[in-house]
């Protein structure tokens, strides 16, 4: 008699039945087509990241330049304002930078106080056009450096420029205009100095 051997069984050894596992009833073909779609859904998941990422990038330089002034521009390297041949310009001979008084734009200081001050903090080195421009950034601070580094490249071709294009961004004519209002303020020809005086005090008092 042959002996009964189950269906399922392994034989070892000779050459009898021989048969693999059962199948795991879950595994799951994965064909070419499978591996496409999931190819192509992980590139348009991608691709939206992408987009959305540049959206926020055009939407951030919008905020900073209606807000702040500061335009991004579409080159992600600094180049400074000035022309190149302003760097190699050398110091008078014994001079050193000083400790610049820093303007942020946002104190109580004018644009006039502040380019003075610069000015004078030059000394010698002032009357060097070149020499101005280039060591103007380190009298900024905040806001106002801000401002500089986003000034277009080759934008500024000398001090009166760069001065200009400073007033215009930061001026605020209110301090000055209360300054002139009291100093405009004169003594009436019938009026006695109290009374010139608390008109003066009242003014002042109305203005600031």
């Amino acid at each position: 008699m042959v002996p009964y051997t189950s269906p399922h069984a392994t034989v070892q050894q000779g050459s009898g039945l021989s048969r693999g596992p059962i199948p795991n009833s879950t595994m799951v073909y994965t064909g070419p087509s499978a591996q496409h779609v999931s190819s192509s859904l992980h590139a348009s998941t991608s691709s939206n990241y992408q987009a959305d990422f540049s959206r926020f990038k055009e939407d951030l330089a919008g905020v900073l330049k209606t807000k702040l002034g500061i335009d991004m521009g579409s080159s992600r390297l600094y180049q400074k304002p000035y022309p190149p041949e302003f760097d190699f310009v050398s110091y008078p001979i014994g001079w050193r930078i000083p400790e610049f008084v820093k303007f942020n734009g946002d104190d109580s200081r004018t644009t006039w106080e502040h380019v003075s001050q610069y000015v004078l903090q030059l000394g010698e080195a002032g009357f060097n056009d070149a020499l101005r421009v280039r060591l103007f950034s380190l009298s900024l601070t905040g806001t106002a450096f801000s401002w500089f580094s986003s000034l277009a490249p080759n934008s500024i071709r000398n001090w009166a420029q760069l001065e200009h294009k400073f007033h215009d961004h930061f001026f605020s004519g209110e301090t000055e205009a209360k300054l002139l209002d009291l100093t405009s303020i004169k003594q009436g020809r019938d009026e006695s100095a109290s009374d010139y005086f608390k008109r003066f005090k009242e003014i002042k008092k109305s203005v600031f």
